[in-house]
């Protein structure tokens, strides 16, 4: 194996640790030590590095830091989630100070979430009922697919889930209400209508308005020389009369010297006339067609009623429409797009069911290939007739993981029922129906790193043998920590940490070294001579 995801673990005053260093190999890696030394805390500060920390009630700072290889699958993980990692290691640090808890990245400040997501289905440990994939349901689904990798089916209903998710999130961004979708295409139609139907054009406002102005003017002047001819001539008190009149009673006395009086009136009848015939030329000039007149007027109110709903200029009128037009042709297409994404996802729904089954009937073919070799891997563990079983409840509509939900039933002997695994009550049971998993799977999982604690629970010296064989194979393909207190797991592994308490100054003080040579065969010994005879 030559990927190492767990390089080291370092932490300085976490819980009973006043410090510790250390440096794991890719292969095996055992962790032993009595009852209440400490191990539990150790495997505390692998969880609080993989975004899982302990409660911290003490008011005192401490910290925890692991430093993991970065591969191009790890790192591009984290670049989707914003975080850049400059070479090959990261190094994942944990403060703790009285009631926070903070998380760096290569000493970026980050949040929990991103260092759990990081390690998410890479590093995992299993404990009693803490087993991540095991006990997740939402997982059973992906320990078939990891030994389907490459399945055209698999690959092909993955293709079209993610299709059909893209369909629905568009169509779900149409989220208004289809009757105001209906109102609002009205209303757009009867506004493009009612200007259409004015027949506008560009300019014309103006044009229409000089018109009605020179219209307006010349009735007004028409109507005022016409008023005029009235008064000078035509009224039966015009001044014309009335010059006539006083012509008559000059001429009555125009022999007693007032002949110069009747010449004036005279004077002032021609000049009357001349004022007259003026009048009567410029209002014969001015005359106007009525009917061109009323159609310019309702022209201009029409275009003027315009001019208040939609704009001051024809042009901007004009530009409203064409807005209008967009608007409409939008929700058109909408509807249009609506009614295309609803069929298209009926046939995606389609498809993913045909696919699905073909899918399903992959996975149930390699469920029994594991099966049996899970089967064969719980009899070397003593657990003759045990069994476990993935369980394919059809959906009613298809999921993320395919069209039917997969669940890992267990019967821990011949003639029990099959139970969903997470209701095995022996931490012991669990642990090796758990380690017989891992052992059929282990060169076809993703993992980086496994550790396990209490896989050891309730075996004895001879079922140790092949616990640990077990795990031996395992660490070939996966780096692995192991919390045990089998001395044969011990013997085995590549690195072999004891975990030690004392008392200093009336305090319980927890450390950890690496075993070498005769103090690794010393503590072996002190182990063996712990094990009970009987399994």
């Amino acid at each position: 194996m030559e990927e190492n995801m767990l390089l080291s673990l370092a932490g300085n005053d976490f819980l009973t640790f006043k410090e510790f260093y250390v440096e794991f190999s890719s292969g095996m890696n055992a962790i032993t030590g009595e009852s209440g030394a400490g191990k539990t805390v150790f495997l505390k500060a692998l969880w609080a590095v993989l975004g899982f920390p302990p409660q911290w009630d003490s008011e005192s700072a401490g910290s925890i830091e692991g430093n993991f290889e970065v591969d191009s699958s790890l790192s591009s993980r984290l670049r989707e989630m914003g975080i850049e990692i400059d070479g090959d290691q990261l190094f994942v640090t944990v403060s703790f100070t009285g009631q926070r808890t903070i998380y760096r990245m290569n000493g970026r400040m980050v949040p929990r979430q991103i260092v759990q997501t990081a390690f998410r289905d890479r590093v995992e440990i299993h404990s009693q009922h803490s087993s991540v994939s095991l006990l997740d349901e939402s997982k059973h689904h992906a320990i078939l697919d990891h030994a389907l990798r490459g399945e055209e089916s698999l690959n092909q209903y993955r293709e079209l889930y993610e299709e059909f998710m893209k369909v629905r999130r568009e169509f779900d961004s149409f989220s208004v209400d289809p009757a105001q979708i209906e109102r609002e295409k009205d209303f757009l139609s009867f506004q493009i209508s009612e200007i259409e139907q004015a027949e506008l054009r560009p300019g014309e406002d103006q044009v229409v308005e000089m018109k009605y102005t020179r219209y307006r003017n010349a009735q007004t002047l028409i109507d005022t020389f016409q008023e005029l001819r009235e008064i000078l001539k035509d009224g039966e008190l015009s001044v014309y009369n009335s010059l006539n009149d006083a012509v008559t009673i000059i001429e009555r006395i125009e022999d007693f010297g007032y002949k110069g009086w009747h010449e004036n009136l005279q004077i002032a009848l021609e000049e009357l006339d001349s004022l007259y015939s003026m009048v009567e030329e410029e209002r014969d000039s001015l005359e106007i067609d009525d009917e061109e007149f009323t159609a310019i007027e309702n022209r201009m109110t029409l275009i003027q009623g315009l001019k208040r709903k939609y704009g001051d200029s024809a042009e901007k009128i004009l530009s409203r429409l064409e807005t209008f037009k967009r608007e409409l042709s939008a929700l058109q297409e909408l509807e249009e797009r609506k009614e295309k994404l609803k069929r298209l996802e009926e046939d995606l729904v389609v498809r993913m069911k045909k696919t699905g089954l073909v899918l399903d009937q992959k996975r149930a073919a390699r469920a029994e290939e594991i099966e049996e070799q899970i089967k064969l891997h719980l009899e070397d563990l003593r657990m003759k007739g045990a069994e476990l079983r993935f369980h394919l409840e059809p959906e009613e509509v298809p999921k993320s993981y395919g069209t039917s939900r997969v669940t890992m039933m267990v019967k821990t002997n011949p003639g029990m029922e099959f139970m969903e695994i997470g209701k095995v009550a022996s931490g012991g049971e669990l642990s090796r129906f758990l380690l017989a998993l891992e052992s059929a799977l282990k060169d076809q999982l993703d993992l980086e790193t496994i550790v396990f604690d209490e896989v050891d629970s309730g075996v004895g010296q001879r079922l140790g043998t092949v616990v640990a064989e077990k795990l031996r194979e395992i660490s070939g393909e996966i780096q692995t920590i192991v919390i045990t207190h089998l001395p044969q797991i011990a013997l085995i592994a590549d690195r072999h940490f004891v975990v030690r308490k004392e008392q200093v100054d009336s305090e319980t003080v927890s450390t950890i070294e690496e075993l070498h040579g005769c103090s690794k065969e010393r503590e072996i010994e002190e182990m063996s001579g712990q094990i009970p005879e009987q399994e």
